[in-house]
């Protein structure tokens, strides 16, 4: 990796009808000049569309000045909603608040991801939902044996001991 590093090299194609050391110079400052000005447009749209960050602290949010508003979750799978929240590439910070028994959770976010902030809790709660209602792999094991032990005393011994008679 160090090698390939240490080896890179640029190409310039130059059409001139004699290579000096001036028309070498020149080339080199256009080049200069075109990656400066790359670098300032990209710089400008940095500033102006800010990349997705995901999770933040406060103080991050707060350096735009944006206003923020607040979601309070009393959930303790957070981890839910953080996943649902960068999927749909909203900002956000949490704070547990730690006086309460039942973990609650305050869910900061950008006035204007209001919209995409609804959608994301909706479906959020329509998962939390969906989890509660859905019996655990255990409860249903335990059923199963039951039904098998309700079978096997329906059968009769006859049928349950087959022996093959020579």
């Amino acid at each position: 990796m160090q090698e390939e590093v240490s080896q890179k090299s640029m190409a310039f194609i130059i059409q001139t009808g004699k290579m000096t050391g001036k028309v070498f110079l020149q080339a080199i400052e256009k080049y200069l000049a075109q990656e400066r000005q790359r670098r300032q447009l990209n710089a400008r749209d940095k500033a102006l569309h800010p990349a997705y960050k995901g999770r933040m602290t406060i103080r991050e949010m707060m350096k735009e000045r944006s206003g923020l508003a607040n979601i309070e979750i009393h959930d303790e799978h957070i981890h839910d909603f953080e996943r649902i929240a960068r999927r749909y590439g909203i900002e956000y910070a949490i704070k547990k608040e730690r006086d309460k028994t039942p973990p609650h959770y305050l869910v900061f976010f950008r006035g204007r991801d209001t919209d995409v902030l609804q959608t994301a809790f909706s479906e959020f709660v329509k998962k939390r939902l969906k989890v509660q209602e859905r019996p655990s792999l255990r409860d249903k094991l335990q059923q199963l044996r039951q039904q098998h032990k309700d079978r096997a005393t329906k059968i009769p011994e006859k049928v349950q001991r087959k022996e093959i008679v020579r």
